[in-house]
Order: structure tokens, then sequence, then C-alpha cells
């Protein structure tokens, strides 16, 4: 029976690649053995995965017996001549190999592989080291054929004591190794000179810890139980309390709760290990809602609670955001700005509230201290990983490169613990190393100095290449990196879309003895390409929570007809008396009263006016501020 290209090919069956590590990169020597079961000379090809980063910089192949190196040469005279050699002629069918591709691929294509026989192919390649959770990383393609063989993958310990661990992730062998913990964040930059400037690469990388946890801490919740919060808010508050303190199990605590004015629920620090006890003897008439949301009021206190004793001091700020006008920062207090302190604003998430958090909380609550500021949904207490992240600083923030000027010129994405990042840019000649990367922990500024290191920027141009992207986005500019790349894999001595290997024995030539041949003609542009796109298109919506609808002259009436109510016995003189009402809802937050004749007079209305409680009614009330003019 007759055999076609179409039902014979060659099998892999051994896939064998070592690597070894030096320095900042892995090089990788690979060795593929594919036969041929069919009794003709035949053409193959076979796509070639790369793994991240990786560029191909040296290639053979042996057969019957015979090895044969690959020249690196112009990829469109590779391509010429390997489809010169596929017409017939007199020449002995002697193997023939072209190995071409770009960033991420390689594509092998084999002439003349001989009947029943086997080939293989030796390819070098080398990628840099990558860096995740605190572990130095590379990884190494499975092959798209599920018939093929799995790699065997043999590592080379990069240092006495370290053993590398392999395992399968993602269709590709993830291997990674501790490598000797940094204990700061450490950046580094490599610069290869192109024309008027440089490629820049600098390298980042924040140890596995960042910081310690603090020992003995001292903790002081500022609880939130103003009306709008409510019971429930309330309890999730404690909740979140709770939750914290199983972070610092050697640490004391004191609450301080806030309303119109802020008072302390225990007196005294408790451990952490009575917290439970403790706060199930409080009295529930002691964390009952009121009105007022003095949460600089909860403040205050909480710095002068901290002003005696020893060990880091926290302070977790519970509020719903809602707070009156006059709210302002709490000015600094040396308890609060030491370098080991910190004063976090949790906010609680209310999607039914008709307003939203003061935008004056979006700045540190305690001027001059270090904190987060985080909102917390209604379903319950953050995870244990939020809630390190208040214990101690976990990652940098609105992170950017700067120039000795002090000018910035790269954005650089957060820089989580144990995590790394690989920063490309154009240094234009006028940029003077080094650089400096400058951020915030915990919303306080941090910095590291960035040098040249020049192991960084050996090899950096195949680095370049293997990593960036190999062209701009359709319609957009080359820009200076883009160009950059393009220019180092011209003179570059890897596979790249401007160079090939080809691999010709003595005496190779065109043959009629093969019999099976590729069917697709070999292109100018190279081995084919094909572009799948799709289209997701669905409906939207939005999600309405409709308020009751309100009218504010009743409302005005309503709060007018309380307040008669409220200050019948309070002196009155002659003159109409104003009050300013301040409220979230349906909970009075600030009060004012204009036009009093005596000060007696207006500390009774005042007061009154904060005993008041307000109907539900009032609660689909967006208008903050109402005054009523209340005349004898």
């Amino acid at each position: 029976m007759a055999e076609d290209a179409g039902s014979a090919g060659w099998n892999e069956v051994t896939h064998r690649v070592e690597a070894r590590i030096s320095g900042e990169v892995v090089d990788l020597t690979v060795l593929r053995t594919f036969h041929n079961p069919s009794r003709h000379f035949l053409e193959q090809e076979e796509f070639l995965e790369l793994p991240r980063g990786g560029s191909v910089n040296g290639f053979a192949f042996e057969a019957q017996g015979r090895w044969t190196d690959g020249v690196l040469l112009d990829a469109k005279q590779a391509r010429d001549r390997y489809k010169a050699l596929r017409h017939e002629g007199p020449a002995a069918p002697l193997p023939v190999a072209w190995l071409s591709g770009s960033g991420g691929w390689m594509m092998l294509r084999m002439l003349n592989v001989p009947p029943r026989g086997s080939v293989t192919v030796r390819y070098t390649l080398r990628t840099r080291l990558g860096y995740a959770e605190g572990r130095r990383t590379f990884s190494y393609p499975l092959s798209i054929n599920e018939d093929a063989p799995r790699p065997s993958l043999t590592v080379v310990p990069p240092h006495t004591g370290s053993t590398p661990r392999i395992v399968q992730a993602k269709g590709a062998l993830e291997v990674s190794w501790a490598p000797e913990r940094p204990t700061r964040v450490e950046a580094r930059a490599g610069q290869v000179a192109l024309g008027s400037g440089a490629l820049g690469f600098i390298q980042i990388q924040a140890p596995p810890r960042l910081s310690p946890v603090p020992v003995r801490a001292r903790v002081v919740f500022v609880v939130d139980a103003s009306h709008s919060v409510g019971p429930e808010g309330i309890t999730q508050q404690l909740a979140v309390a709770s939750a914290y303190l199983q972070q610092l199990p050697d640490a004391t605590a004191e609450v301080v709760v806030f309303r119109r004015a802020a008072e302390r629920l225990f007196g005294r620090f408790i451990p952490a290990s009575d917290w439970k006890d403790t706060l199930a003897a409080v009295p529930p008439a002691r964390l009952a809602p009121g009105n007022g949301s003095h949460l600089d009021e909860g403040l205050r206190l909480a710095q002068r609670v901290l002003a005696t004793g020893d060990g880091p001091a926290r302070v977790l700020a519970l509020s719903d955001g809602h707070v009156r006008q006059a709210y302002e920062a709490v000015p600094p207090a040396p308890v609060t700005s030491a370098s080991d302190a910190a004063v976090h604003l949790l906010l609680l998430d209310d999607i039914l509230s008709p307003t939203f958090p003061s935008m004056t909380l979006t700045k540190p609550p305690v001027r001059g201290a270090c904190g987060e500021w985080k909102l917390l949904p209604r379903e319950g207490p953050p995870s244990s990983k939020e809630l390190e992240s208040l214990v101690r600083p976990v990652r940098w923030d609105n992170l950017r490169l700067e120039n000795a000027q002090g000018h910035p010129m790269r954005d650089v994405p957060t820089l989580s613990e144990g995590q790394g990042h690989d920063v490309w840019m154009w240094l234009p000649e006028t940029t003077p190393l080094p650089l400096t990367l400058r951020g915030e922990a915990w919303r306080c500024p941090v910095s590291v100095r960035v040098d040249v290191d020049p192991a960084l920027s050996a090899d950096l141009g195949r680095h370049s290449y293997a990593t960036l992207p190999p062209a701009p986005p359709p319609g957009a500019d080359d820009g200076p990196v883009e160009k950059a790349r393009r220019r180092l894999a011209t003179a570059g001595d890897w596979v790249s879309e401007d160079r090939s290997f080809l691999a010709l024995p003595p005496g190779a030539g065109p043959s009629s003895a093969r019999k099976l041949a590729m069917e697709d003609p070999i292109e100018e542009g190279g081995m084919g390409s094909g572009v799948i796109s799709g289209l997701l298109c669905c409906e939207t919506g939005s999600l309405e929570m409709p308020m009751p609808g309100v009218d504010p002259r009743e409302l005005d009436a309503e709060l007018e007809r309380l307040l008669r109510a409220a200050i019948t016995a309070c002196p009155r003189g002659s003159k109409p008396l104003q009050v300013q009402v301040e409220s979230t809802r349906d909970e009075i937050i600030d009060v004012r009263v204009v036009g009093a004749a005596s000060p007696g007079e207006e500390a009774c209305v005042r007061e009154a006016a904060w005993a008041l409680r307000l109907g539900v009614s009032f609660k689909g009330d967006t208008t903050p501020l109402r005054q009523v003019t209340l005349r004898p």
C-alpha cells in the first residue's frame, strides 16, 4: 500500500533537558530524538515552544551516527537555501535541518529523515531567572502534542545546599528554589548602549518578608457606635478586632468607643488572651448606638491612651465614614508618629447608604502617622492575609523611578513581599545613573537606590529580545524600546525574525530519493500565521437600589416639631433662635445654635437637640444640613 505525507510522520521518542544556573540566567541543553517509522525518506516539521524569556543560541542534529552543527544565517538566506534543497536532484538524500522562529517559539523543519531511522536534535537556549514568592524560578514548557514524551528535566543545583523543586503547572515544568534570604528590597539596573542613549533594564525584588511582626504591641480599637452604624455594625467592628488580635497573640488591647464623645471601654489594656471574656462582661448599654460620629475625638483619646507604656503602637479606627463637616485630621503625637507605629482607617461598606463617606477620610486620619486605608465588606471580617497587612507592611505602593534630579521617569506596579518586577525603559543620553525607586509603605515614604550592575548588563541584548513584545500594537508607532529591541536582534547571536539556524552536512544537495514531502509550500513570510479573534457581547445592566422618596419640606416640619417638644424646659429669650442640625440618615452628627439670648439657653437647646432620635422617615434623607428657626 502506498504511503503519503498525511499518514506518515515521525514520532518523538525521547526529550531530555539539562539546566545549569549561573548568576541571573539559566542555560538549558535540550536533546530530542524523533523516529521515522516509514519506508521512505521524509520531510517533517515540529513546533518547539520555548520557556518564558528563552532564546536559542546553538543548534545541531545527529543522523546515521554523524553530528551536523547549525550555522546562524540571515533569516531570508537560510529560508532560500532550504527551499532550494527541496527540489529534486542527483545528490544523495542527506538530512538537512532549518530552525527558525521568533520570541517564545521555534519551528524545526527537516529534509530527508532516513527511513525507519532516527534523528536527534540538540539546541541550547538561555533564559533569565524569575522571582516569585521569595524563590528563584524558571519554567520549561510541556509539548502541545499529547502523545509526546514528558521532558526529563535535570537541574544542576545552583549552589551548595539548594534543592530545586520541580512541579508541573499550567502546561510547564516549574522549577524553583530558595536563594540566600534577602532582608530588604533590592533594585539593580543593567544597560546596553544604543546610539544616543541606552536600553535600560531594572530588576526589583522584595524579600519574603518586608517587615517583622511587632512584639508585645499595644493596640487600640477606635469603634464607631453611632446610630448610622447600628448594633450590627458595632458587632462587626468588634469581630474585626477579635480577628486582628489573633494575629498578635502577645499584644495588649483597649477599645475606645465614640459617638458625640469618646470613652474607654475597658479602662485598661488587657492581654489578647483575655479579650473574649473581658468583652463578654461589658454591659450592653456601654455599646448601644447613639448620636454623633466624632471619629477625631476617638483618635485623640487613643493617642492619650497610648502616651504611656512601651511597645509598638497600633490604632485601628473603624467607621462608616459619615463624619461631620467640621471633621479634621488629628494633629500628630509622638506615639503615633513613631517609626514602629501605625494608624489604620477601616471603613464599613454600606451599599444602602444614600450618602458617600466624607472625602476628607481619604487622607491619613492622624497627620504624620503611617497606616492603611481599607474598605470592609459587611459580609464578615477580613481574611487573614488582609489582617496581616494591618499588622505589618507587606507591600510598597505608588512606586516610581526617579533620576538623580528627582524627576519621575517611570511608574512601577505595587511590589508585594516575595515578588519582583522587571522594568524595561529607554534611557536618553541625558539620563544620569543611578536611579532611585520611591514609593510608600503604609502611606509613608520608602526608597531604595538603583545602582548599575555589570552582571545584569551582560547578555542584556538577548534578554531584551526574548522578553519584550515583538511589535507595538497595531496602528501604534514604534517606541524607542521596540526599536532598540529590533536593532539588538539584528546583530544578535540567537534565533530571531532576522536570523535562523541552517544545518547542512557536507555534500547536501537536491535529491530525488525523498518520497514524502510537506504539501504546504514555504512562503516568503515564513511558516504561516493565523489570528483567532472573538467578540463577546452582552447586555449591560445596572443594579439600582432606589431610596424611598422623601419630601424635604416634610422633614423640615418633622425636625421643627421634635425640637419644639425637646426644648420646652429650656430658658427662652425674646428673639428667634436658629438651630442647625447636621445628620446622616437618622443620626445627628453635629448641632449648632445661633441667636441664643444667653449661654444657658444655647447650652440647653444644643443638648436637647443632641438627645433627639430621628425617625425612620429620615433614613432616606440625603440633605446633610438642615436649619430650623424657632420663634418664641
